[in-house]
């Protein structure tokens, strides 16, 4: 009997030392913070001519330019129901006057957390989210993103703030000149994590108009 009541006290302690130890993996993971920004030229945005704007439903927020136009996708709705399900319904993009510069701002794919559950986050959660952040890295650099496709890329870097992540690139096809920020944040809705996309271009003729603004923008594209 005593023999018995010693190994629960002994499985007892090494569980509670296993939890500790596990809860400091997860805090030291969670502490990282590695920005990800563009460098270069930036401007000062006016308020004038700026405004923010901010999604609840995917939290992000954002600036845009007021002289910029406004472009969101026609949505064909028959009694109250979608006519087909469009997975860029809630993209939303902007052009400049002079049609030489743009920037559109979109969902991507979800990442399972268990924020939004029972379940307490692990290490391994973060890591995980971690890697579909590396294999996303992966497939912009073989040229395979939906949006960006076969480019020459100029900088990739990878943001990281506790479980919110972020890839930045600089890229360019042709005249075309890419800035391409992603971030992973929390879905308010569900506790799991989302992918939004934030993607200027503008022409290589223009450049001394369009560098500027689109560094400024795209670090002003964060998690809300």
């Amino acid at each position: 009997m005593k023999g018995i009541i010693t190994f629960i006290i002994i499985s007892c302690c090494t569980v509670g030392v296993l939890g500790q130890s596990q809860q400091a993996q997860l805090q030291k993971i969670l502490s990282r913070k590695v920005p990800c920004l563009f460098e270069g030229n930036t401007i000062k945005l006016d308020t004038a001519l700026y405004a923010d704007s901010r999604s609840v439903s995917y939290s992000y927020s954002y600036y845009y330019p007021k002289y910029f136009k406004e472009i969101w996708p026609k949505e064909e709705v028959i009694g109250e129901v979608r006519k087909k399900t469009d997975t860029y319904i809630d993209t939303v993009t902007y052009v400049s006057p002079d049609q030489q510069a743009q920037f559109k701002i979109f969902a991507g794919q979800v990442v399972p957390f268990p924020l939004g559950t029972k379940r307490q986050l692990k290490a391994a959660d973060v890591m995980s989210v971690e890697k579909a952040v590396d294999d996303y890295i992966k497939i912009i650099k073989a040229g395979k993103d939906k949006e960006l496709g076969k480019v020459k890329t100029t900088f990739v870097g990878k943001g990281i703030n506790g479980y919110n992540f972020s890839i930045c690139v600089k890229a360019w096809k042709g005249q075309t000149q890419y800035l391409y920020k992603i971030i992973v944040a929390e879905l308010p809705a569900t506790g799991e994590l989302i992918f939004s996309h934030f993607l200027y271009q503008y022409n290589a003729a223009v450049k001394a108009k369009y560098e500027a603004l689109g560094n400024t923008l795209a670090n002003g594209f964060n998690a809300d």
